[in-house]
């Protein structure tokens, strides 16, 4: 083999080593791309679904603080929305805003009907007017995303 050839055969390994390198790096920040993203998508999972618990908890409290004065005087199936006033929670029809930035969280407390066996029931039966349906549901992003928690109150203080 002359010199020439063996110079250029091993200017072709620099070639193949420099693009098996090239390769693997981008295959590294690819997969580090999509960890970061996916650990995003589960931090926004995670964090939606405390603004939802924190808006039911918010409910109860409202609920153990006056069932007349702040649950029975609402307009069921409507939508509301979670502010403070001084250090109370209070439903208004008003959005204050987004949440942490990103989030929006909503509350709509629905009627309650029972049976003759005092079960919840989503059709027939009798309405229950010291029980309520409560729904959270936190949406964030584009296309939009969401969190929804229910649960049910009931007028256990009989206040």
């Amino acid at each position: 083999m002359s010199y020439d050839s063996q110079k250029g055969v091993g200017m072709l390994e620099i070639v193949i080593a420099v693009a098996i390198i090239s390769a693997t790096f981008f295959s590294v920040l690819q997969i580090g791309a999509f960890t970061l993203k996916v650990m995003q998508v589960r931090n926004d999972k995670a964090k939606a679904l405390a603004y939802a618990q924190e808006g039911i908890e918010a409910v109860r409290n409202m609920r153990d603080g006056g069932w007349t004065a702040n649950i029975s005087g609402l307009t069921f199936g409507a939508t509301y929305y979670l502010t403070t006033s001084g250090a109370q929670w209070t439903l208004t029809g008003t959005n204050p805003g987004v949440l942490g930035g990103k989030f929006t969280r909503t509350i709509v407390l629905d009627n309650t009907s029972r049976d003759i066996n005092d079960t919840i029931v989503t059709t027939g039966g009798t309405d229950d007017p010291k029980t309520k349906k409560v729904t959270a549901t936190v949406s964030w992003g584009s296309p939009v995303k969401s969190m929804q928690l229910e649960t049910y109150i009931t007028d256990i203080l009989k206040n």
